[in-house]
């Protein structure tokens, strides 16, 4: 039986070399499957963010001038503070086209993206996922460009330069998200070259207006609120600043800081005849 069994390992030795050669081929045909999905995958990204980088340099329609030259403000307030007065004064200058409130809209995009990075980062791997995966595509999210259509449509819809408009921007009175700082974050990512300007009063004029006299608790609302965006806001540095409703109304002289700070011309006779004109509704 051994000299058999020797005979027919004998006889094998041919078929197992082949199979032996035919898995060195496929390994070796594998390798280099792999270095080429490799090489495609980096030019991919590549021609991801070259393209994100020309999505970058987009010229709204309503500006005359490339979007780095426009200065953005944001009006950073609660309701009943005179911010509407406030906004008034900036537009009144020359080249200020300030907006008002929009219920927040540029928060809702602020979810948008924070969302879609975080889904990003938990997905994106060494490969990109393939078409049969759940969350297909995702991993690929193109953040450059995605801010950049984000700030041509806020520009575009929300503030609406005119050809002249050297500072833009707009009020908001809405601040109910849990974390401020982060949303201010956001708005400068979207608009590196944004300032801050936040407008406060008196919080006890402020809670019996009517805005707020069917809630028992709108002084308490307020203080928290009031803390939390002069924190914020004076996190931003040099590009914050902070002025008070019942200060200036009772000397408008107190405004020739905001208006150094803006490196504006401050105009007595002007700011005068606004402060005289009724606002809000």
């Amino acid at each position: 039986m051994t000299r058999r069994l020797l005979a027919r390992v004998a006889r094998s030795l041919p078929y197992v070399r082949r199979v032996l050669e035919h898995r060195d081929r496929a390994v070796a045909q594998n390798h280099r499957l792999r270095e080429q999905v490799d090489l495609l995958t980096k030019q991919r990204d590549a021609a991801q963010r070259e393209a994100d980088k020309l999505a970058l340099g987009l010229v709204p329609s309503h500006a005359a001038e490339p979007l780095d030259d426009l200065q953005v403000l944001f009006i950073v307030t609660y309701g009943r503070s005179g911010s509407t007065l406030l906004m008034s004064l900036l537009d009144s200058l020359p080249g200020y086209v300030i907006r008002g409130e929009n219920a927040g809209v540029l928060y809702h995009l602020y979810e948008f993206h924070a969302k879609a990075l975080s889904a990003r980062d938990k997905w994106a791997k060494d490969k990109p996922l393939p078409p049969q995966h759940p969350w297909y595509g995702i991993d690929d999210y193109p953040q450059s460009l995605a801010l950049a259509r984000m700030r041509q449509l806020v520009v575009d819809t929300i503030f609406r330069p005119e050809p002249d408009t050297r500072v833009t921007g707009m009020k908001e009175i809405r601040w109910w998200m849990p974390n401020i700082p982060a949303y201010l974050d956001f708005l400068e990512t979207l608009f590196p070259r944004a300032r801050f300007l936040l407008n406060t009063r008196n919080l006890k004029d402020v809670a019996r207006s009517r805005w707020y006299a069917k809630n028992p608790d709108a002084l308490a609302h307020l203080t928290d609120l009031e803390a939390r965006l002069t924190s914020a806001v004076a996190s931003r540095g040099d590009r914050g600043y902070h002025i008070h409703y019942d200060d200036y109304i009772r000397d408008p002289t107190v405004l020739r800081g905001l208006f150094e700070w803006l490196g504006e011309e401050y105009e007595p006779d002007r700011v005068a005849r606004i402060l005289a004109t009724k606002h809000s509704f």
